[in-house]
């Protein structure tokens, strides 16, 4: 079982190639959930073992930069390259291409979404788009939507506004209510079946319903009736054709075991199960994870989130919990008069208590969720170190943009697109 308040899991080994050391230390602390890194000025004549990850500066040399590049592919034998554009340029960018560069990652904006960013392309070089996560317990009452709306708007914050919540939690979903949407007319979840053979890019972002924040929701219809038509093969037709245009799809599911459920749980890539430190709850997670193991799904895509836990839980539910068949456990914890007050207001988590240890936590959850790690500092977050800060500040304060900027051709523009992803 793993903790995510640990961080004693094997790290992949990373290369870094430049002489910035800002912007070492800045990737460094990027990456320090999943890689370990080594820098070096220059390109070993012997490639060293075990390398997964590579990183090529690149400030304006092209033809310098060029040749590090094919002399690190030759040696390489496959390990992906990123380069690292401190400045665009269009014919570089088209040459790396065609050299065979993994990717590039501006700076400074991309550089602490680093690990986001080598998430989501080998999900679309696997051939899947948005990431698919399906909060669930059989047990009422745990705080799952609660957990799913906040959860939710984290994620939107780190997509800039490609994330989408889906209520599926049967007949009466509450996701409206905690983004204070219900007095709004909303696009509900049968006027998206009713134009699904209609949808392209354009389209599905001004057709669904946008909270303030920029989260996009696909709520439950306000006529119970109109829910007949649905059933498990339409809700696997819907998560499919959501997941080609968001990078996430979160959806709140109903605390049962009808087609409907299961079938977000098969089209799920994070089966997050919720409940509280009670025995009741946790033996309903136990039947739960026995009925996954039966369906075959996938161990690593199955979470445990024990909401509302408390410092002085009792040592019984703990030892519970420790024996329950799943790898990642995460305790959040007791903020239940926080949920309420917010609620009251009408305001997200986020925003009524931003510094609250809860907030933290969800950040942090989504943040695993995004980019794939299991090595998150959940309890608190991974604080960046001052080198790295003031790299970021010195970046970000300058006025003046490189010449070639504004001269991005089309075609740079578009491989930019394909290989870069915006966290």
């Amino acid at each position: 079982m793993t903790n995510l308040s640990a961080s004693d899991v094997a790290l992949k080994q990373a290369l870094y190639f430049g002489h910035d050391e800002d912007l070492v230390e800045t990737v460094r602390v990027s990456i320090v959930s999943k890689y370990s890194m080594n820098s070096m000025d220059e390109i070993p004549h012997i490639w060293p073992e075990e390398i997964d990850l590579v990183f090529l500066e690149y400030g304006g040399d092209s033809a310098e930069t060029l040749s590090k590049i094919n002399q690190i592919l030759t040696l390489a034998k496959g390990v992906p390259l990123y380069i690292l554009l401190q400045q665009k340029d269009a014919d570089f960018i088209i040459e790396a291409s065609h050299q065979g560069v993994q990717g590039f990652i501006e700076c400074p904006n991309e550089v602490l979404h680093i690990l986001s960013i080598l998430h989501m392309q080998d999900r679309r070089r696997l051939g899947k788009n948005g990431n698919v996560s399906s909060l669930f317990s059989l047990k009422g009452g745990v705080g799952c939507t609660a957990l799913a709306t906040n959860l939710a708007s984290h994620l939107n914050d780190m997509t800039e506004g490609r994330t989408v919540l889906v209520d599926l939690n049967m007949p009466l979903g509450d996701t409206a209510l905690y983004l204070n949407m219900e007095s709004q007319h909303l696009y509900s979840l049968t006027d998206f079946v009713y134009n699904l053979n209609r949808f392209d890019e354009n389209l599905i972002y001004k057709s669904l319903s946008q909270h303030e924040s920029g989260l996009y929701l696909l709520p439950l219809p306000t006529e119970v009736t109109e829910l007949e038509s649905l059933n498990g093969n339409m809700v696997k037709t819907i998560i499919q054709a959501l997941r080609r245009y968001y990078d996430h799809v979160i959806i709140d599911c109903a605390s049962d075991l009808s087609d409907m459920t299961i079938s977000c749980l098969d089209e799920s890539d994070n089966i997050v199960l919720v409940s509280e430190p009670s025995l009741s709850s946790l033996r309903a997670v136990n039947s739960v994870l026995q009925l996954t193991q039966k369906l075959g799904y996938v161990k690593d895509s199955i979470k445990l989130v024990v909401n509302r836990s408390n410092s002085d839980d009792d040592e019984m539910l703990n030892e519970v919990v420790n024996s329950l068949d799943v790898e990642t456990v995460i305790k959040v914890n007791n903020a239940y008069a926080d949920f309420n007050e917010s609620l009251k207001e009408g305001i997200l988590l986020k925003e009524y208590n931003p510094d609250s240890i809860i907030n933290k936590q969800l950040h942090n959850i989504a943040n695993m969720m995004h980019n794939g790690s299991k090595n998150m500092y959940v309890d608190q977050p991974i604080e960046r170190s001052s080198i790295a800060k003031n790299w970021l500040n010195k970046l970000l304060k300058k006025e003046s943009k490189p010449a070639n900027v504004e001269q991005t051709s089309e075609e740079a523009v578009k491989l930019l697109n394909d290989k870069m992803v915006v966290s």
